[in-house]
């Protein structure tokens, strides 16, 4: 029986309809699991969230081929076709049809044309990435008003590969152009054909939401050519909004720059004595300090995390292998500036540094107003290499300890603490003034003599043994049981300093850890020296006035004297009238040898 060829037809479509109205009810599609999160697109207000076979805006996904994604709108009962492209694990850029009936996948996705709308998806709370170019920089540029050249303005490194400072200068002659600063964190690059794209977050006051903040580039780095005498480096353009959208090239933009790579700033080196041990600390190992790059670099960084990269500007004063004065550039975060630095050599392992507040301006930084040399602290560094490279100690012998007091640094005025960021990781870098403070201000109330604790008796730090028994270590006799008790030290290095001496020691016990203490001591009398201890070489404490501990010591004799009348006993008389006796008998026998036959 013949079939006619209408009814065959309407055969084959209601079949079709069949399938794909099962595909549609039955078939998921997943996005890749990379995609997952939160993403920013411009015009949308909540954030775009991909999650398993859901785009949160265009519905769930049914089927895919490669990059193309049949989507039904379960709400409005259509379907769409939308093309994703991965440009970088931060950045999906896709096109996509009108919402339209039920359709195979190729259909749908055929009527996206060449000319149909790009979206930018952004991701949300993005891992950053290392910018493509870094500065120092100088640049002019354009806001289709002309370009703006005189002053110049500059891009800065910040101490993160992430991130640029980009110090915009105002014109007078061009209509909109005005001085800001904008912090500029790279998010992602990518190149399509020979056109190469950035994708950042822009930092200033203005910025409020995630549409001013976003931002897209095209760059390009220029060749050395005839065309190109005036040094151009890197020609760079800049989307108006949050998308990438009418950027096709590094000269056409919302905004146009051109750079130029800036004269380095670091012409000298730190002195050799330092920067030759590479990595030093501070006693309590709070902050490290660690050179680079040929002696010419200096990073600072914290426990915090936060970190500081200073360079070598110009020497100021030199007294080689003692004392040197220098003029450094610092760079922390995105601030950066100019300050002076002061390097002291106290010891092999052992160094000081006081450093300056900050200034815009280099012939600025050692003056007075920025570096003042008698209010400035000291930070006091050792050698990571330090434990091993102990010496001997100071007033070897025996001695009786006397006035021992035991203070909590949280009770010394607040004019003698050093705050261990206050130096360098303040983020303004002022200057701290300090006062000396006089012995009548202490309040000796709150401090706690060691014979008064319930862990400790009378006798607690009753003597202290200097190298008798190692050359290298301090022995306090104690009956104390408080754990946290340091009794005895190793010795590492010392200097003299206006009549006070200096001695950095590190605690035996390794339940301690790997800390380190600053004694300072003076002598008071022939015999009689007065003591303090610090966490840090702290210039206002007075020995045996302030500190963390205070204590004199009487000298009583030398190791070998206090030994040998340590280990001798009472003769009594009897022994003596035997010894006596025995001596007699023996010269007896010798000059009378007949009495005894």
């Amino acid at each position: 029986m013949d079939v006619p060829w209408f009814d065959l037809f309407r055969l084959v479509f209601i079949l079709s309809t069949l399938h794909f109205t099962a595909t549609f009810k039955q078939g998921t599609c997943y996005f890749p699991e990379r995609w997952e999160g939160a993403w920013f697109q411009s015009g949308v207000r909540a954030p775009v969230l991909i999650e398993g076979p859901r785009l949160s805006t265009k519905g769930r996904c049914l089927g895919s081929d490669g990059d193309k994604f049949l989507m039904v709108d379960e709400k409005r009962a259509c379907y769409r076709c939308v093309v994703i492209h991965e440009k970088h694990k931060n950045v999906l850029q896709y096109k996509e049809t009108f919402c339209h009936g039920r359709d195979a996948l190729p259909t749908l996705c055929s009527l996206i044309t060449g000319d149909a709308l790009l979206y930018s998806l952004f991701r949300e709370n993005a891992s950053p990435v290392s910018c493509p170019f870094r500065g120092p920089f100088t640049f002019t540029y354009n806001r289709g008003h002309g370009e703006c050249r005189s002053p110049v303005s500059n891009i800065d490194t910040c101490t993160e590969d992430s991130k640029l400072l980009l110090s915009y200068q105002a014109c007078p002659d061009i209509y909109g152009s005005e001085s800001t600063v904008e912090e500029l964190q790279c998010l992602a690059s990518w190149k399509e054909g020979s056109v190469r794209y950035l994708v950042g977050q822009i930092h200033h006051h203005h910025v409020t939401s995630n549409e001013d903040r976003f931002r897209c580039f095209v760059y390009e780095k220029t060749t050395p050519s005839s065309e190109n005498a005036e040094g151009i480096d890197y020609r760079v353009a800049q989307s108006g909004d949050a998308t990438c959208n009418g950027l096709f090239s590094a000269t056409e933009g919302s905004r146009t720059m051109t750079l130029r790579r800036a004269q380095p700033i670091n012409k000298c080196r730190f002195p050799s004595w330092i920067a030759n041990f590479n990595h030093w600390h501070t006693l309590d190992f709070s902050q490290s300090f660690s050179f680079h790059h040929r002696n010419s670099t200096l990073r600072i960084g914290n426990s915090s995390g936060i970190e500081m990269k200073v360079l070598c500007v110009q020497v100021k004063h030199s007294r080689e292998e003692e004392h040197v004065v220098l003029v450094t550039h610092f760079t922390m975060g995105c601030q950066s500036g100019f300050n002076c630095m002061s390097f002291y050599r106290r010891d092999g392992h052992v160094a000081e540094i006081q450093i300056g507040s900050q200034t815009n301006r280099l012939e600025d930084a050692c003056s007075t107003p920025f570096f003042n040399k008698s209010s400035l602290p000291y930070i006091t560094l050792v050698t990571s290499s330090s434990d091993r490279a102990t010496q001997p100690c100071p007033y070897m012998g025996k001695f009786d300890v006397t006035n021992v007091v035991r203070s909590d640094e949280a009770n010394f005025p607040k004019e003698a603490r050093l705050e261990s960021d206050s130096a360098y990781f303040d983020r303004r870098m002022r200057s701290r003034r300090y006062t000396k403070p006089r012995v009548e201000d202490w309040d000796f109330r709150r401090v706690k003599r060691l014979d008064q604790s319930s862990n400790c008796d009378s006798k607690s730090f009753s003597s202290l043994v200097i190298g008798c028994n190692k050359m290298d270590t301090m022995e306090f006799n104690t009956e104390c049981t408080t754990p946290d008790l340091i009794t005895a030290y190793s010795c590492h290095g010392r200097w003299e300093e206006n009549g006070t001496s200096f001695l950095i020691t590190t605690p035996i016990s390794r339940a301690h850890g790997a800390r380190k203490f600053c004694f300072m001591y003076k002598e008071l009398g022939p015999n009689v020296v007065a003591f303090s201890t610090s966490s840090y070489c702290n210039r206002l404490i007075q020995p045996g006035i302030t500190g963390d501990l205070i204590f004199n010591l009487t000298n009583r004799g030398k190791c070998m004297e206090t030994n040998s009348s340590i280990r001798a006993r009472p003769i009594s008389i009897r022994w003596l009238i035997i010894f006596a006796l025995l001596v007699l008998i023996i010269r007896r026998s010798t000059y009378a040898p007949w009495i005894f036959r």
